[in-house]
């Protein structure tokens, strides 16, 4: 009897541990398919993530790409600006020497701007009548433009008058001039006069006749004789 309770026990027992060791099993197998669901999840995020900051640096590359590009490109275009604008400079400054040392003058009675000095050029033919040195009312009216500009910007610098005549010999008017050195410093003299009178003081200017002499142009047509017959008023600047 006593065998027998024996056998009933651990039948009993053995039942209960098996029991049990289902039940850990069990337990075991559901924490492994639950752990393993939360790794894959967490695989697939991190996968999803992964391709999300992938394609988020492709557009950050093609980005910097195209900067780059747009940068060369500025740089290209600012090297082009710098030599053109290093060219125009030169030829700037080019100009503004050969304007130091050579006069400029657009056309016949405006001022030709020099170094040290400035002149004007003006026509006996407009300031005379032929063979004589008494100012016409034509060079008058000349002659005050240059005066507006002897006391405005030239204002106290010395004036010289230089009275020139073409080659041709005075005939017509012998009787008034002994020769185109005489007839040169009455017409200077009388440009002279008509300054004086209108304000420029007479102790900054210089009267000279240079009769039949550096001529500007040849002698031989009436255009050319045209031409040497002038006055010129220079203006000297050396000292401003």
């Amino acid at each position: 009897m006593q065998l027998s309770f024996y056998k009933q026990n651990k039948e009993i027992a053995m039942k209960q541990f098996t029991c049990k060791g289902a039940v850990l099993m069990f337990i075991v197998a559901l924490v492994s398919t639950v752990g393993g669901c939360n790794e894959q999840e967490q695989i697939d995020a991190l996968t999803h993530q992964n391709e999300r900051l992938m394609s988020q640096n492709k557009v950050y590359r093609d980005e910097i790409v195209e900067l780059e590009k747009a940068n060369l490109q500025l740089k290209e275009n600012g090297d082009v600006r710098d030599a053109s604008l290093a060219e125009k400079n030169e030829q700037l400054a080019g100009l503004k020497q050969k304007l130091e040392n050579t006069p400029a003058k657009d056309k016949e009675g405006d001022w030709e701007i020099g170094k040290y000095s400035d002149k004007i050029s003006l026509g006996s033919d407009v300031l005379f009548s032929a063979g004589r040195a008494t100012l016409t009312a034509a060079g008058k009216r000349t002659l005050g433009q240059v005066v507006s500009a002897i006391k405005g910007q030239y204002a106290g610098l010395p004036v010289r008058v230089y009275g020139f005549t073409d080659s041709d010999p005075v005939r017509k008017s012998k009787k008034l001039w002994k020769d185109n050195l005489d007839l040169s410093a009455n017409r200077a003299m009388a440009v002279t006069r008509y300054l004086i009178g209108r304000g420029v003081p007479k102790e900054n200017i210089e009267t000279i006749g240079m009769g039949a002499a550096n001529f500007i142009a040849g002698n031989r047509t009436q255009a050319e004789k045209a031409r040497n017959r002038r006055v010129e008023i220079v203006v000297v600047k050396a000292n401003k």
